[in-house]
């Protein structure tokens, strides 16, 4: 007997989306976390469209929304001189009001069904916690650390002791553990899993602060990131008076030294009314991914398993990914009807993910070294012809690279290919790129969004489970005949008709069979030849 089924170790997003999604299917779990309170820091700002999709699953969708940055306002990105000098270009982003009426007005499948969501990590992860700490299913343990993990056939057993003077030590006893305990991982050390990558080449200093010297701070309007040519960062974390400035220094400089307020005009380009310095930091950003995520029943998720720089907003944004993805095997597994196979598929579906974000979020960073890169000083700031044609040329290099947060291929179009709990079939796989999400219900891949006619969307009919659409012309004995092979081996199935010619044609396929995660576990016209075999499939017991 063990003393929780799911051991999650770290409190960070991560780790509080997957004891809520291990909720979500009726799972308890055990959250051990070693600081007392939530973070300080504000670290992510985003919560791109794919999370917002996955977290509408949970409910949590709305609460998000209402401690987030509220929807009229923008994203738009600028770059400039500094406050006191010139805007040089801008990258306009919608609100997530514009957003929202955008993907009502196309509903041709080749958008997100949610709009994205402005939210500093430090208001993210307060809201998760007070929820999980309401949820009678998770137990929340501040405070704690974990000092050692072991396991053997059955269970997996940790032991924890106080985070402050380590005394009070016990043990926790658990059918499955997830690391979910950062960069730093404790439990990576203690498997020994080695990661791939290295630092990138800069140091940040970040200066987390309070102003309502709006006059100042709004000198090229209402902006979400403003990339200074100095090299620095200035990002609106509320549109009230909460900003972060990242100030960027060659590897090998110190900057530990320098007062904030003067990191802080330096900067900006100016002097800003500024009413407390909240926190300050020294960091070097990574760009690694775990070799493993899997051992025995000890996983890896978000950044314990891969470490990104900021600029695209994939990481914490990966991470609700892997949340949900370990989460609801996890549970098929505990509740009887996943099998192994279902676990092991979680590193051959999400590794690849990681590596391609990654990859990606160092693409993104070198859009602004290029342009920075070319800056001419004696004419940046230069009034005249010539100034002008330097800052049109930057500007016009800075549109034609106008990519980073609306990579849609990679935010919403990866597919799991080579899993094996997916029914893959042959043919020529539907193009896909960084930018363009191609809407598809090919094996793997993420449905395309829908509004039916009622106004409702198609991902809200969903089940908590596997749900068989069954779209116009699908014939009922086929659909009949994967219900009961589902009932036969205890899998949860919700059947949904959809009796929409428009729905068909998008969906490709008479019968659309899609996982608890929103990916298509097999598509055809027909049930397969053996039903049995295609459920044990993608319920991970195929023998």
């Amino acid at each position: 007997m063990t003393d929780t089924p799911v051991l999650i170790v770290g409190a960070g997003p991560v780790g509080l989306v997957l004891a809520k999604e291990l909720s979500h299917h009726g799972i308890a779990s055990t959250i051990v976390e070693r600081n007392l309170d939530t973070t300080r820091w504000p670290k992510m700002d985003i919560t791109n469209c794919r999370s917002m999709e996955l977290l509408r699953r949970l409910g949590l969708d709305t609460g998000l929304r209402q401690v987030g940055v509220p929807p009229q306002h923008s994203f738009d990105v600028v770059f400039s001189t500094g406050l006191g000098g010139r805007e040089i270009s801008r990258w306009n982003l919608d609100s997530v009001d514009r957003m929202q009426a955008r993907i009502r007005a196309c509903n041709d499948g080749t958008q997100p069904s949610q709009a994205w969501q402005r939210c500093s990590q430090e208001i993210f992860e307060a809201w998760m916690k007070r929820l999980c700490e309401a949820d009678p299913l998770i137990d929340v343990q501040s405070g704690a650390r974990v000092e050692s993990v072991a396991q053997d056939v059955d269970s997996v057993t940790a032991t924890i002791a106080d985070a402050g003077d380590g005394r009070g030590a016990r043990t926790l006893t658990a059918q499955y553990l997830v690391g979910c305990d950062g960069a730093t991982s404790a439990v990576r050390k203690a498997l020994g899993i080695e990661l791939d990558g290295g630092p990138v080449p800069r140091i940040a200093r970040l200066v987390h602060f309070k102003s309502r010297d709006l006059a100042a701070l709004h000198a090229h309007g209402q902006f979400w990131h403003i990339f200074f040519s100095n090299p620095s960062t200035l990002i609106a974390q509320d549109e009230v008076d909460t900003w972060t400035l990242q100030n960027y220094f060659p590897p090998d400089f110190d900057p530990s030294g320098i007062d904030p307020i003067e990191l802080i005009h330096r900067g900006v380009g100016r002097k800003i009314e500024v009413d407390r310095v909240l926190v300050t930091s020294v960091w070097r950003g990574n760009i690694l991914v775990a070799r493993r995520y899997r051992d025995g029943r000890i996983f890896l998720a978000g950044d314990s398993a891969h470490q990104n720089i900021p600029t695209g907003g994939y990481g914490m944004n990966t991470g609700v990914g892997d949340a949900v993805d370990i989460g609801w095997k996890l549970a098929a597994r505990l509740k009887g009807w996943g099998g192994e196979a279902l676990l092991d598929a979680y590193e051959t579906e999400r590794r690849p993910v990681a590596q391609r974000n990654v990859k990606r979020s160092g693409e993104h960073a070198e859009v602004h070294t290029r342009w920075r890169s070319r800056i001419k000083p004696e004419l940046l700031e230069a009034e005249g012809a010539a100034g002008d044609a330097h800052r049109a040329e930057l500007s016009a290099q800075i549109r034609r690279e106008d990519n980073e947060n609306q990579d849609l291929g990679i935010e919403i179009g990866y597919r799991y290919n080579g899993s094996p709990v997916i029914m893959h079939e042959g043919g020529a796989e539907p193009v896909w790129s960084t930018r363009t999400y191609t809407p598809s219900t090919w094996p793997g891949a993420r449905p395309p969004s829908v509004f039916l006619d009622d106004g409702s969307n198609l991902f809200d009919q969903l089940g908590t489970g596997f749900t068989l659409l069954e779209l116009a012309g699908s014939q009922a004995g086929d659909a009949d005949a994967i219900a009961a092979a589902a009932l036969a081996r205890g899998v949860p199935l919700k059947r949904v008709a959809i009796d929409s010619p428009r729905v068909r044609d998008l969906y490709e396929r008479d019968l659309v069979l899609v996982r608890p995660d929103q990916h298509v576990a097999w598509r055809g016209n027909a049930a397969p030849g053996s039903p049995l075999a295609m459920i044990d499939q993608v319920r991970g017991a195929l023998t």
